[in-house]
């Protein structure tokens, strides 16, 4: 998925570390910008 600076991000929903799913608009309740960083590997 390529993204335009500036543009907003879809709407994601993701498992937290206890697997509820939360969506990214609910961690920002759309006020603040929001960096994701995916990860490859195990920790």
């Amino acid at each position: 998925m390529n993204q335009t600076v500036g543009a907003k991000f879809p709407d994601l929903a993701l498992e937290d570390h206890n697997g509820k799913e939360l969506k990214l608009s609910e961690i920002t309740e759309g006020k603040l910008p929001l960096i994701v960083v995916f990860y490859r590997g195990y920790w």
